[in-house]
């Protein structure tokens, strides 16, 4: 698959499962609303308390799983989780992580738009590993990394 054809699909999924690790080694999965850039960086906002950033504050590595069931796609990324920037703050939360919106609801409005309490904290994620998989395509070589 193309680096084109994988970044316009996530482009167009803004929904995945950040897995994190618990201090005691326990896996945690957060449904976070994303955008990601040409190099696959993955940017999300959280809040400071949540478990899913303390769990990240203790170890700051993580996967993601975007899927897209009626495709029956997958992308799974694996990498280190960094704080954003403040040069890019603004344009990553304001412009892209506010401006996600489904094709056809213009009154929908991102999670980010109605939690007001608590201190925000926009992520990257710097993917180590990615991985695309499409079951839809039959494919008679299928193998492991498939």
């Amino acid at each position: 698959m193309t680096h084109a054809h994988v970044y316009d699909f996530l482009k167009q999924h803004h929904m995945g499962i950040l897995s994190t690790v618990t201090e005691d080694s326990k896996p945690w999965g957060s449904a976070i609303y994303f955008v990601v850039d040409e190099e696959f960086n993955i940017f999300f906002v959280t809040r400071v308390k949540t478990f899913k950033y303390q769990n990240l504050d203790r170890n700051p590595f993580a996967a993601l799983t975007v899927a897209d069931e009626e495709d029956q796609t997958t992308v799974q990324f694996m990498g280190k989780i960094s704080p954003v920037e403040p040069k890019d703050y603004t344009d990553i939360v304001f412009t892209k992580l506010a401006g996600i919106r489904p094709k056809n609801d213009i009154n929908w409005a991102p999670p980010l738009e109605k939690v007001y309490k608590g201190d925000y904290m926009p992520l990257r994620l710097t993917p180590s590993r990615l991985q695309y998989a499409n079951y839809k395509q039959f494919k008679s070589d299928v193998h492991d990394d498939y």
